[in-house]
């Protein structure tokens, strides 16, 4: 008797259309693994804001009322959890855990499990700090920059722009990858302007800078050529306009990532990689399409035949949870269909300044 793997994959090419049924169960196996996650307590300690938004923007954005409701009641169990085991904010705000409490909190009050009014404190915590305490640089004063080194290797240094040897104990420096900077600063602005605390500015700010960061160069799939980095810079411009899943997207409007996803989605499978191919169905999907476009489809077939047996997708021998949960998490979003509104964006400014700023108007 063929295994269920075994038959999905006797199965590709044939041109047969995957059920409704089929991906149903392989996507409600794959929240129950990435909850089964959740129960760890160490990763919950590390992760917990995390699995929060993972269980939410679920919630809120999947067409099936079975995954709906499963994935709310995953998602305020662990809220409830969450504000258990984080009864009272820092005596001592940094940027790191302010970024922390916006996002947690945010995802928390989403969930239906509110906690006392901390805002007031966290927005009095902010003013404290520079936008490049937060961003690692100022989007209202330059462009995302492509001469900050990362932290000194041997020592945690923060050296000045455009350092190659450490000031203080002369290790050879790297520099952070534009598109890096770029796709963090769109999450922690869109974070902040979704929950009412702005991060050292807001959404338009940064996506204002995206037109200097196109076109989005070709992966040379031998090497680490960053192609991984312009990879998520383009899922997350997305993510931030279809508010997680929420709005239908028109290409036109983002012309240079439309293209971007639909020319290298083939190129995820030709590797393996079930994670990048996750996200690029699930952007690729706020544009309208489905299963009846042809990549969709291949990347559907794709990873039906690769879930493990626990639920997961992945390497299963892979020791860092992170990676284990969030592989399964974004193939979940690239199998699930989503109840999309009409067409329309999280922030109306970002995308103005993501698009027309690139086309000489405003």
């Amino acid at each position: 008797m063929l295994t269920r793997r075994l038959f999905i994959r006797c199965a590709l090419g044939t041109g047969v259309p995957l059920s409704k049924v089929q991906k149903a169960n392989a996507v409600e196996r794959g929240l129950r693994f990435i909850y089964k996650t959740s129960r760890n307590t160490k990763a919950f300690a590390e992760f917990g804001q995390d699995y929060l938004w993972c269980f939410y923007t679920i919630s809120a954005s999947a067409s099936d009322p079975k995954l709906k409701q499963l994935a709310w009641e995953m998602g305020q169990k662990c809220a409830r959890r969450w504000r258990k085991q984080n009864p009272r904010l820092p005596a001592i705000f940094t940027p790191g855990s302010i970024s922390y409490w916006v996002f947690a909190d945010y995802s928390a009050n989403l969930l239906g499990i509110r906690w006392q009014e901390i805002k007031e404190r966290l927005q009095q915590a902010v003013a404290q700090f520079r936008p490049e305490d937060f961003l690692a640089f100022d989007p209202n004063k330059e462009p995302v920059p492509h001469n900050l080194p990362k932290l000194c290797p041997r020592d945690k240094f923060r050296n000045q722009r455009g350092a190659t040897a450490c000031a203080k104990c002369g290790t050879a420096l790297r520099f952070e990858d534009p598109y890096d900077l770029l796709c963090d600063a769109i999450i922690t602005t869109y974070s902040g302007e979704r929950y009412g605390v702005i991060l050292g500015a807001k959404l338009a700010d940064v996506m204002q800078h995206i037109p200097e960061l196109r076109p989005y160069r070709s992966p040379h799939r031998k090497e680490d050529d960053g192609f991984s980095s312009i990879t998520y810079a383009v899922t997350h411009i997305v993510y931030a306009l279809n508010d997680y899943g929420m709005y239908r997207l028109r290409p036109e409007w983002l012309p240079d990532e439309y293209a971007f996803l639909r020319n290298h989605l083939l190129g995820n499978i030709a590797v393996g990689d079930a994670e990048t191919l996750g996200e690029f169905m699930d952007t690729l999907k706020s544009f309208g399409l489905n299963e009846s476009d042809e990549l969709i489809r291949k990347g559907e077939e794709f990873l039906m035949a690769h879930q493990n047996p626990d639920g997961s997708w992945g390497d299963p021998s892979e020791k860092d949870v992170y990676i284990r949960y969030h592989s399964t998490w974004t193939v979940v979003g690239g199998l699930m269909d989503f109840a999309l509104k009409t067409a329309g964006v999280s922030i109306p400014e970002a995308l103005k300044s993501a698009y027309f700023q690139s086309r000489g108007s405003k």
